[in-house]
């Protein structure tokens, strides 16, 4: 309903309005009407009897409310979420693979309960509603966790964007319980699947590049997400684009992954690990992994697991654990070298030399 100015009265104090009549209920309404760099800004503020309001009290309401307005807070009355996701989504960098994930877990977990809501109504009760609502659903602390982390940055741009003032997720947390797959006899385990793969996919240089390359630290989202353009068979190195870390990462190109490399049938463009079939990326590699594990006799066995493989592997062989992280393309090794630099390239050289040690060399029991 528009404002009507002739149905209130200037109080005292500049740009505070009093209604003349007051409601039979809510008592006296207060209104701000004031011009601020050249536009003006109408809010009502409250009422006498329901919100307690006095004309002192109301100008103080009013004098906070034309700060705002005058540092720049847009006004959020009309900012569903819906809308701020918007907004936020087309900031994102959507060549990067976790963008288009953070819209799917939007659409997924939380546009239906608060997509509609203003971002102003929004309460931390309402987002932990969720986050229950995910626990009876037998929902992992991680797939939990997976919200957390796009309603937080979601909050900050309304907050860099002065949509908002306060964050309602900054006093919510998921502890997700550390998966962390304890690795026993690594040296011979890494030996053990690294002959696994060679034998099983001799014949198939696709797969036995594929598989080897998760003995290179490299996760398998970065793995199905490697081009050729990014591969120098010259210099024996390759890039990684799109990382978990968000930026690009050097390393060196493994011998043992340099032949099976350029023994695949392919145009060499493009993405290295297309499907033979449609030409565009891989997206599920389980029915070959089954079949590895099969022949392994290794349950445990995964693309993540090559990972732990490799760098307790490493360890046993004296290697440090910045290096062994900068393997791994962290960027902080943990909290008490997190002021270190990490060389991605200069540690994977580092971790190859011990790679090639533990595949020449003999097993001593």
């Amino acid at each position: 309903m528009a404002i009507n100015l002739k149905e209130f009265n200037l109080t005292k104090y500049p740009n505070l309005y009093k209604s003349i009549k007051p409601h039979n209920k809510y008592g006296y309404k207060y209104l701000l009407w004031a011009k601020i760099d050249g536009k003006t800004h109408k809010k009502i503020i409250g009422y006498s009897k329901k919100d307690t309001l006095t004309d002192r009290s109301a100008n103080l309401l009013a004098d906070k409310i034309k700060s705002e307005i005058e540092a720049g807070y847009t006004s959020s009355s009309k900012i569903t979420l819906d809308k701020l996701f918007e907004l936020y989504f087309e900031t994102l960098d959507t060549s990067k693979q976790w963008t288009h994930k953070k819209k799917y877990i939007y659409n997924l977990y939380i546009q239906k309960k608060l997509g509609k809501k203003r971002i102003d109504k929004i309460r931390e009760m309402d987002i932990q509603s969720i986050l229950n609502k995910m626990t009876k659903d037998n929902l992992s602390p991680r797939t939990r966790k997976s919200v957390m982390e796009v309603l937080n940055p979601l909050f900050k741009f309304a907050i860099t964007n002065k949509y908002l003032k306060d964050n309602p997720t900054i006093g919510i947390t998921v502890k997700v319980p550390s998966q962390k797959k304890i690795v026993t006899n690594a040296t011979e385990l890494f030996k053990k699947i690294y002959t696994g793969i060679n034998a099983y996919y001799h014949d198939n240089p696709f797969y036995r590049a594929l598989f080897l390359f998760g003995f290179t630290g490299r996760r398998k989202s970065e793995i199905l997400n490697l081009k050729w353009e990014n591969i120098d068979f010259k210099h024996n190195y390759y890039w990684i684009e799109d990382t978990k870390t968000d930026d690009q990462q050097k390393y060196q190109l493994p011998p043992y992954l340099i032949e099976p490399l350029i023994a695949i049938k392919d145009d060499k463009k493009g993405l290295v690990f297309k499907s033979p079939i449609t030409g565009k990326k891989i997206v599920n590699i389980d029915r070959q992994m089954r079949q590895l594990k099969k022949f392994l006799e290794l349950d445990t066995l995964s693309m993540h697991y090559m990972r732990n493989v490799l760098v307790s592997a490493l360890a046993e062989q004296g290697i440090e654990a910045i290096t062994l992280s900068g393997i791994l393309g962290h960027k902080d090794p943990n909290t008490i070298n997190k002021y270190l630099s990490i060389n991605h390239h200069k540690s994977s050289q580092i971790g190859l030399n011990k790679v090639e040690t533990i595949i020449e060399g003999e097993i001593v029991e």
